[in-house]
């Protein structure tokens, strides 16, 4: 009962300490009007009473702005620096309950209180790294599978239904996440019953009937299926040398570990078992903390990763599957996530999970790595050891966050406040650049208001319309190439621009904002809707960073 009553105190302590410190240090900092905000800005149009796909277009499916209406309709002034903490919350859940399902299933013992909350530090600082702390669906989908996997992990039946129907629902905030429930299933052995299976369709069974009887299913057709991600971005992005690299030397490093002893070795055992150990543990989250500050090498590293895990489970299959049955599943697992997150046009990467893939191999080692320290000292040296490694992870990841921003300058040069330029942004810092955009933004913004007009707000800025007085009166926010990927979707936004002639302003980016941190770089000619609007409409008034046409 003490036990179990320290294990509750340090889970709440995690769960609230971790997120609200991370959030104070880091949230504040950094703004840019791309795709910040731009899930925040479907989630006020469900608030709206918008049905989604049929008032507005969005290509994936809506339950990630629904996850997040809350923060919108309570949030005020302050909606992103609240949107922020709660993404904060959602990584440290995400760790904190992998090290718990890796203490249950692969090491089979309490972990020390210490030795718990240094591998689940960890696992936060490298799945969160340097990634935007913004409202995301990968992140969101990542979320309800860890709560998922709480269920499924239950002794009950019932649990276990409710576990498989959660993880379901993860494909609602993300296609690729499809396979996630199904693969699920299987790894766990529980693909012989029948309402397992029910309990993964029943969300998408809901979601079809939803959008039928919302007359939203042909739009939804239109809009889901108009990525068509290629080869790469599902499986040869995995095909490099460094994956290869880490599941050949994490194969070694298993046999070294877990294989049969050799009497006729040169090698001592103990000797073996050492450099596995450290090839499969405490090197990779060296390599990792080393990683922090190039954000090319942390993709390497999450590849790399990505492959000793594989690896250790080809190693289980080939020559000890009986004796690693747990082991096997819970990395087939991690992998799965990890690949499920991956295919995307944005984050083609598997760095999302790279956190629960450093532990889970270090999980594997824990209690082979505690023997052979005992052999040497009854102190407690691998909690002390775990402990410092942490520290100098943590501290890697602190500076990083200062200095590695989204598409922004180092901290120190966040000075102007975006409370007075962006609706809901009070709290946050933006560099100058970035100010004076948006300041301009608001100026266009006023023209057309003393013209007595609406206006739209061309290609970026989604993140205006999360708090905006006005609602955006297209069915986009986000109007860039990767969200309006097919002639359907454009022509779509074309006929609503022409039905918003004569009553509205378009406000067009004269420069790209994704570049705004380091330069004001030309918007030039490459967005079909941008260039709709500079070929049938007149332009009228023109401000630093913004065109306006009627």
């Amino acid at each position: 009962m003490e036990l179990k009553k320290k294990e509750t105190i340090a889970s709440i302590g995690f769960l609230i300490l971790v997120p609200l410190i991370a959030h104070v240090l880091f949230s504040p900092l950094g703004f840019n009007p791309t795709d910040d905000g731009f899930t925040l800005a479907y989630s006020r149009r469900i608030l709206e009473g918008q049905i989604p796909h049929r008032d507005f277009i969005i290509i994936r499916p809506f339950l990630s702005p629904l996850i997040h209406t809350p923060i919108v309709l309570f949030g005020g002034d302050y909606t992103y620096l609240l949107s922020r903490f709660f993404v904060w919350f959602q990584f440290a859940f995400i760790s904190w309950t992998w090290v718990s399902l890796l203490e249950k299933w692969v090491v089979k013992q309490p972990f020390l209180p210490v030795e718990k909350i240094s591998m689940a530090l960890i696992s936060f600082a490298a799945s969160a790294h340097t990634f935007p702390i913004m409202a995301w669906h990968t992140i969101d989908g990542l979320f309800l599978m860890a709560i998922g996997l709480v269920f499924c992990m239950a002794e009950s039946p019932s649990k276990k239904t409710l576990g498989y129907f959660i993880i379901g629902l993860a494909y609602l905030c993300k296609q690729s996440f499809i396979f996630l429930a199904p693969g699920t299933i299987f790894i766990l052995g529980d693909w012989k019953k029948i309402k397992y299976w029910l309990a993964i369709l029943m969300p998408g069974l809901l979601y079809v009937l939803f959008l039928s009887l919302t007359q939203a299913l042909p739009d939804a057709f239109v809009q889901l299926l108009s990525h068509k991600n290629s080869f790469f971005s599902v499986i040869a992005c995995y095909l490099n040398w460094v994956t290869f690299s880490g599941a050949i030397i994490s194969a070694f490093s298993a046999h070294l570990i877990a294989g049969k002893e050799n009497q006729k070795s040169l090698i001592k055992t103990d000797t073996k078992k050492f450099v596995g150990l450290l090839l499969l543990s405490f090197i990779p989250m060296m390599i990792t903390s080393m990683s922090f500050f190039y954000p090319i090498l942390m993709v390497a590293v999450s590849f790399g990763i990505f492959g000793m895990v594989l690896g250790v489970v080809l190693y289980f299959i080939i020559k000890q599957y009986d004796n690693f049955k747990n082991e096997i599943q819970i990395f087939l697992i991690v992998l799965l996530m990890a690949w499920c997150s991956s295919i995307s046009l944005g984050v083609n990467n598997p760095i999302l999970v790279l956190g629960q893939m450093l532990v889970s191999l270090f999980a594997f080692t824990y209690p082979y790595f505690k023997r052979q320290l005992r052999e040497l000292s009854d102190k407690p040296i691998y909690a002390a050891s775990l402990a410092c490694l942490t520290v100098t992870i943590f501290l890697s990841f602190t500076s990083a966050r200062f200095h590695i921003i989204y598409r922004e300058q180092d901290s120190s040069k966040l000075t102007y406040s975006v409370d007075s330029v962006l609706p809901g942004g009070k709290g946050i810092r933006t560099n100058g650049n970035t100010y004076s955009f948006l300041y301009d933004m608001n100026r266009a913004i006023r023209i057309s208001r003393e013209m007595g007009k609406g206006y739209v707000i061309l290609p970026d800025c989604a993140g205006y319309w999360v708090k905006s007085p006005e609602s955006n009166p297209l069915s986009i926010d986000w109007a860039l190439s990767n969200e309006l990927s097919s002639p359907e979707l454009i022509n779509r936004v074309n006929n609503e621009i022409e039905m918003l002639r004569n009553k509205d302003i378009f406000i067009v980016q004269k420069v790209k904002a994704d570049y705004l941190a380091d330069e004001f770089y030309p918007m030039g000619t490459g967005n079909a809707v941008v260039n709709y609007v500079r070929d049938n409409f007149s332009k009228i008034r023109e401000t630093s960073y913004f065109e306006l046409y009627q």
